[in-house]
Formats: C-alpha cells, structure tokens, sequence
C-alpha cells in the first residue's frame, strides 16, 4: 500500500499541481490543496479503502478541494491594487514575451469563465489535464457518453466565445 500510494504521487503529483494551479491562479493555494488531496488520499488508505483508480480519485479530492476554496473567496473581501501597493508588493518588471503569454492565457482564462462550470470542468480536465473522457466521467460521477456529450457542447460553446 505505501508504495503504491508512493507511486502515484510521484506520477500524478505535478498533474494535479497545475490542475490546481489553472483553477485557483495561486501557487501556494494550488501547492496546499494538491497535498491535501495526497493527505486524504492517505487516510483513505490507512482507513482500509480500496482505490482502484488513483488518477481518478485524486482529481476528484482536487476537485472538492478547490470547490470549498471558491466558497471561501466567495466569502472574503476583495483586495484592491491600491493595499497592495501600500504593503509594497508591486508587480514586478517581466520580459514581453511573458507577459504576452501571460496575457494570452488571461484571455484564455476569461473565456472559460463566460461559459457555464460544467462545460469549463470538463474542458480543462481534458485538455490541460489530459484525461480520457472515461477518467472525467469518473471523477466527476458521470457516465462516459455524457461527459463525451459535454465535451463536445463545451467546444462549440468555446469556439462561439472566440
């Protein structure tokens, strides 16, 4: 079991890094919640349950985590530019094809935001996360024609963005 569960750390840990990293645009958030994810993943273990899919179960801890992190921002007052300006953190001084590609991905990421949560799930965990639509249906606990379906809606939906 212990090496096992190591195993799939070492090959699904920096996956679901980015995966959170993508959803929460902050590192350290994305850091916390991708080991919380392992740490739970642990106890389920420990507590004598069998996981037959660690890929699977893993972006679906992941993907509980960051819904409840939503909920806590929802409830959290917004920071302005101006605080932080006054507590000196200032943006830094990036090279122009950075902030180009950070901007691209920007643009990206507002995109997905205009279209409904579902179509956006399914769109980032299959293509910025690589998953076979079968590995989302069971992360998300659907079936494999419906998230196919979805995929296919979210697309077109995202090329009309465009």
């Amino acid at each position: 079991m212990d090496q096992e569960f190591l195993q799939a750390y070492d090959r699904w840990a920096d996956p679901i890094f980015r995966h959170c990293y993508l959803r929460l645009s902050d590192r350290e958030q994305a850091r916390e919640i991708m080991q919380e994810a392992f740490t739970r993943t642990w106890k389920q273990l420990r507590d004598g349950e069998e996981i037959r899919n660690f890929k699977a179960f893993l972006f679906k801890v992941a993907n509980r985590l960051i819904i409840d992190e939503y909920r806590r921002r929802d409830r959290r007052p917004a920071i302005s530019l101006g605080v932080l300006a006054e507590e000196g953190k200032e943006p830094s001084a990036e090279p122009r094809l950075e902030i180009e590609t950070k901007t691209e991905i920007e643009h990206l990421l507002k995109l997905l935001d205009e279209l409904e949560p579902l179509y956006r799930d399914v769109l980032i965990l299959r293509y910025v996360d690589d998953l076979r639509p079968k590995e989302i249906a069971k992360i998300l606990d659907e079936t494999e024609n419906v998230i196919s379906v979805r995929l296919h809606r979210a697309l077109k939906k995202l090329r009309e963005l465009v």
